[in-house]
């Protein structure tokens, strides 16, 4: 059960019983004497359902009721109240309250009234969740992805952090439809979603937008590291292999081409962007496809001796990176996202070596204890081993480490014994490389 339900009430008797009643009950209860003191609560922690009282002093029920209805994520709300009066009901049930239990209570009949909301706040959830999601690769679909884009985008611009946006098309897609199906086409599609979800962050916003074309948007990124992340993605879908379930002799190769922009342009809207994005990857495919285009935009040119926008494919990428005199802060450990590493605690460079050393100190035997671990078959060190890993180098910002490490960390829990292998060589290389980076830059403090 294990829902936390918030008690409002400002009778300390009833709040303490009602305390009693719904820990008894199996729940999870926390309590504000007035409407006050429940909206802090609820600015700052999640609830599953409230319960309220209709009489108040200070801010009446229908008052706090209403603020908690206009919450972007509002519980359901079950009224209490002493009075039966028809009026009262109707109100509150057309300002939103879910409910409306008189007093006193009967404990069964409230427990019920409690069930009900919240099964019918979970069958909301799971229809909304469909309406965002693609029912065939069960990523987002456009209207989930637009959804959570725009709130990084807006979030960007509070913040005044740059967002990335990339337009990815899967080549000759209609070929692949035409040799093998539609069912081949669909596996196809799963598997590219698949690829996607492994190769970028856990907070990147990736979605299916229609057909065979797909977007991902970054927030509080580079153009290099942007860029870098499509390229792998680009060249491990290169390299990947497609079995089709139904006819386990045929095999399916595709590549994609992709359009990049990056923007930290306050005005810049997401309609705005992913048409940008979408001309780039046009001129990926006429460019010869299976490549990255990307054009800084007009913001980061001003800062360099305002030059015209420039365009860069994946064909350029080794240029983009030797032509710069100076290593990207990014980049100051290899393998590792400076910036997001360095974010996560709070800007502190020292605070951030330390904990590099005790990343080394810790992982540097990670590469063969997961290697023993999956010839020996043991699962349990296994998961234990690839769970820790996974969310530190996600804390130092290791993201193609945590990446990978997340996909082999899924094969387990999955007990997919037979992707171990494919599943742990690109872990075994991005350990390799954080490791070698850590050790070339602190190598004296080791």
């Amino acid at each position: 059960m294990n829902s936390t339900i918030l008690v409002i009430d400002d009778a300390k008797d009833t709040l303490m019983l009602l305390e009693f009643d719904l820990i008894e009950a199996g729940y999870k209860v926390l309590t504000a004497n007035g409407g006050e003191q429940a909206l802090e609560i609820l600015n700052r922690q999640a609830v599953d359902l409230v319960l309220l009282d209709l009489h108040m002093p200070k801010m009446s029920g229908m008052e706090v009721l209403a603020n908690i209805t206009a919450l972007e994520t509002a519980p359901p709300v079950i009224m209490l109240s002493a009075s039966d009066d028809e009026n009262d009901v109707v109100k509150t049930l057309d300002v939103g309250a879910e409910d409306y239990v008189t007093k006193p209570y009967v404990a069964k009949v409230l427990y019920a009234r409690i069930r009900n909301a919240l099964r019918l706040k979970e069958k909301t959830q799971e229809l909304e969740a469909l309406l965002r999601t693609d029912s065939l690769t069960h990523i987002n679909n456009r209207v989930g992805y637009e959804e959570l884009a725009t709130k990084v985008i807006s979030h960007a611009k509070r913040n005044k952090h740059r967002t990335a946006i990339a337009m990815l098309d899967i080549d000759h897609f209609k070929a692949v439809n035409d040799t093998h199906g539609h069912d081949g086409g669909d596996v196809v599609l799963v598997e590219f979603a698949k690829l996607l979800i492994s190769c970028f962050r856990d907070y990147d916003v990736i979605g299916r937008i229609g057909g065979e074309e797909f977007a991902v948007c970054m927030p509080n990124v580079r153009l290099e590291t942007a860029l870098a992340a499509c390229e792998r993605f680009r060249e491990s879908l290169a390299q990947l292999t497609i079995s089709l379930p139904d006819d386990p002799d045929a095999t399916i190769n595709i590549t994609v081409s992709i359009g990049l922009i990056v923007s930290n342009d306050p005005d810049s809207m997401l309609d705005d962007l992913m048409r940008e994005a979408d001309k780039l990857m046009y001129r990926a495919k006429s460019a010869g496809r299976n490549q990255t285009v990307t054009e800084k935009n007009k913001s980061e040119n001003a800062a360099n001796n305002n030059k015209d926008n420039e365009l860069v494919t994946s064909k350029d990428n080794n240029n983009l990176n030797t032509n710069t005199p100076k290593q990207p802060e990014s980049e100051k450990y290899a393998g590792i996202d400076f910036d997001i590493g360095v974010n996560n605690v709070l800007g502190d460079e020292g605070l951030f070596e330390e904990i590099l050393v005790m990343f080394y100190q810790d992982h540097k035997q990670d590469k063969d204890k997961i290697a023993q671990a999956i010839n020996d078959n043991d699962l349990l060190t296994l998961k234990s081993l690839t769970h820790t890993l996974k969310g530190v180098a996600c804390s130092i910002g290791a993201m193609e480490l945590f990446n990978h490490t997340k996909a082999l960390d899924n094969a387990a829990n999955d007990q997919k014994l037979q992707e171990f292998d494919y599943l742990f060589k690109p872990v075994a290389l991005a350990i390799n490389k954080v490791i070698n980076g850590i050790e070339t830059t602190l190598g004296d403090k080791l």
